[in-house]
């Protein structure tokens, strides 16, 4: 799945300025899905999977309940953004030989950033939840 837009990937300022679209959350997880980038928790979630049960299945459901919640949060910024831009280029278009990005740029840029991590959070979990561990 190609997600560059003039060499830019979703999360530089560039991609949005030059025309790049605001990928839907089914795109952005389905983008995470299929990279080997399992989010910045990595190692956090590789420790919990490490603890004896049950503590490992607890430290696991904190982890995955705060991750839910802050993607969430970042679905929604991320959404609102996405209109601001829709918005923008109703009212402007895209903008021809720009040499610089505004706010709006920076803003999605960081927001899908945030979104494609909670996503490989979610996937890290998934793939350290669907291995069995040894009862005795």
């Amino acid at each position: 799945m190609a997600v560059t837009f003039h060499g830019y990937w979703p999360t530089h300022p560039w991609y949005y300025l030059l025309g790049g679209l605001a990928l839907g959350p089914f795109a952005i997880k389905a983008l995470t899905r299929i990279s080997e980038y399992r989010g910045y928790r990595a190692e956090e979630i590789a420790g919990a999977d490490r603890l004896p049960e049950p503590k490992r299945s607890r430290k696991l459901d904190r982890i995955e309940q705060d991750v839910l919640s802050q993607l969430r949060a970042d679905l929604a910024r991320y959404r609102h953004l996405a209109h601001r831009l829709r918005l923008r280029r109703q009212a402007c278009g895209v903008p021809e030989n720009s040499v610089i990005c505004d706010d709006l740029d920076v803003s999605l840029g960081l927001a899908f950033a945030h979104v494609y991590n909670g996503y490989a959070h979610l996937v890290a979990l998934d793939e350290t939840r669907s291995r069995q561990l040894a009862l005795f």
